[in-house]
């Protein structure tokens, strides 16, 4: 695969109160990576060091294969992101976009920035109308601060809690634009959120920051398999199946078809009746609470 964003042996304390250690970890092209860890873990902390917000005490980061990438307008337009997002409440969806794109790009003309900000608002179902921002809902609002991040189509997108305050119809459109994002625009994500199942269910692997560094959590518990049978597991003969794990009447395995009908197989074959399924077992929720 290709590495887009790699981070060395970061370094980040402040008076005298270490926040990250030696933390490392890569992020590859295409990936939806979650981010996840108590409250000042250093969730923040880390997304502001990525995006050249706060200085590190030491550690390298690089994007593309480039350090000190924070330095060049360039590349920095490559990244988007979601992140204390401040609006100018007395100004228009336009405005706040235009602003920014301006600052961002001076170069530009009237013409070109126009077309980048229909393109964000169409996208994220805002109109392009003369509104003022302090009669926005919430969701109106995290929807324009998307609009925001996405102008000129980002490779690599950071968003921090993008579903606070969200209801969960809002959540849903928020995940399907992301969703978009990456299978049709090749977006690179890299999402904070204490919405666990949201979590769980939208990205690739998982990050989890304890202890002042990273874990990367593997991505098989994303679809585990608990099987409840009428007796205890004791009975079945499974010495023919790997990686199968059997307590008192409870079976779990990571999903894989084959190893479905298998089981299944073994279970009307020794005369057993199941009891429940489940797939998924709130692993990254379970991580949440008690650790690795």
């Amino acid at each position: 695969m290709n590495t887009l964003l790699e981070v060395n042996h970061l370094e980040k304390s402040y008076d005298g109160t270490t926040i990250l250690h030696d933390l490392s970890f890569k992020i590859q092209k295409g990936e939806i990576v979650g981010l996840i860890g108590k409250n000042g873990s250093g969730k923040t902390t880390l997304m502001k060091a990525i995006l050249g917000l706060i200085t590190v005490d030491s550690g390298e980061i690089y994007y593309q294969k480039k350090g000190n990438y924070t330095e060049e307008k360039e590349i920095m337009n490559e990244i988007g992101y979601l992140l204390d997002c401040e609006l100018f409440e007395y100004m228009n969806a336009y405005d706040n976009l235009f602003i920014q794109e301006k600052y961002k790009n001076s170069e530009k003309n009237k013409d070109e920035i126009t077309k980048l900000i229909i393109e964000s608002l169409d996208f994220v179902g805002l109109e392009n109308n003369k509104k003022k921002v302090k009669g926005y809902s919430f969701g109106m609002k995290q929807r324009l601060g998307l609009a925001l991040a996405l102008m000129g189509t980002p490779k690599l997108l950071i968003l921090d809690e993008p579903f606070v305050g969200l209801d969960p119809v809002g959540v849903e459109k928020f995940k399907q634009f992301i969703y978009e994002l990456n299978q049709n625009k090749n977006v690179t994500v890299l999402i904070s959120s204490h919405q666990l199942s949201e979590i769980e269910q939208m990205c690739d692997r998982y990050l989890f920051i304890s202890d002042k560094n990273v874990v990367e959590v593997n991505p098989q518990f994303k679809n585990q398999v608990t099987i409840v049978i009428s007796k205890e597991t004791a009975v079945l003969k499974t010495n023919l199946i790997n990686n199968v794990e059997l307590e008192g009447k409870t079976i779990k395995f990571s999903y894989d078809i084959i190893l479905i009908n298998q089981i299944l197989s073994l279970i009307y074959e020794n005369g057993l009746s199941i009891e429940s399924i489940q797939i998924g077992d709130n692993y990254i929720e379970k991580l949440f609470r008690e650790g690795l």
